[in-house]
């Protein structure tokens, strides 16, 4: 069984994808247990240590300091950016660690699709990024820590998305329904490419996000 099969459980792979997949947010507690633990700090630090893609938002922004602003960064740095409250982001980590390079190759394999595991670590009571909404499909996987996921669905872009029409600029949705999902350890969400979110940190947080790019969003 694959690693999106034991997330779905009581879904099958075929029924997720004509029901959810590119159309609508869905969540599931407890079938992530496998990565409860995961994104431990002595697991960061050994990605960190030689990885140049991380870095350090605080509500869509980066330090002022060009020198935070390289890709590159120090243990110590990770950690006093986490103590001065800005989340500690690690793209592409499937280049960085075996055990995210599998979690790539079964995301790959499942829904076709160019893969990039970011990893999420957020101080309590902070959050990395304000509203946006993404080209990727993204599935999030609570390791450590909760984690509240505030989404709207998209009204203003045109669809289906592609390289040449995101413009997340234009216009960010502030009112409608709003659908609210707080994620604890071995939880995880669905977030359809397209849908306004934002999360905020309840506790100090640590989760990963398999985003897959569908082939036709370059053309």
């Amino acid at each position: 069984m694959t690693i999106a099969e034991r997330l779905l459980q009581n879904s099958s792979l075929n029924e997720f994808k004509e029901k959810y997949y590119r159309k609508e947010p869905f969540a599931a507690p407890l079938t992530a247990w496998e990565f409860r633990d995961l994104l431990s700090w002595n697991l960061l630090e050994e990605v960190v240590s030689d990885h140049n893609d991380c870095w350090l938002p605080k509500e869509g922004h980066l330090p002022a300091s060009p020198s935070l602003c390289t890709g590159r960064l120090s243990s110590h740095e990770v950690r006093r950016g986490f103590a001065e409250g800005r989340t500690i982001l690690v793209r592409h980590s499937e280049k960085a660690h075996p055990a995210f390079e599998h979690i790539a190759n079964d995301f790959q394999y499942n829904f076709q699709g160019s893969i990039d595991i970011q990893l999420y670590y957020t101080p309590s009571g902070q959050q990395g990024f304000n509203w946006h909404y993404d080209l990727e499909e993204v599935f999030v996987i609570q390791s450590v820590g909760s984690k509240e996921f505030r989404l709207r669905k998209n009204t203003v872009s045109t669809f289906p998305l592609n390289i040449e029409n995101w413009r997340e600029d234009w216009y960010k949705e502030t009112s409608g329904p709003e659908i609210r999902c707080l994620l604890e350890p071995g939880d995880w969400l669905y977030i359809p490419s397209g849908y306004w979110h934002t999360a905020h940190a309840v506790t100090n947080s640590a989760h990963l996000s398999v985003g897959v790019l569908a082939r036709e969003v370059y053309c």
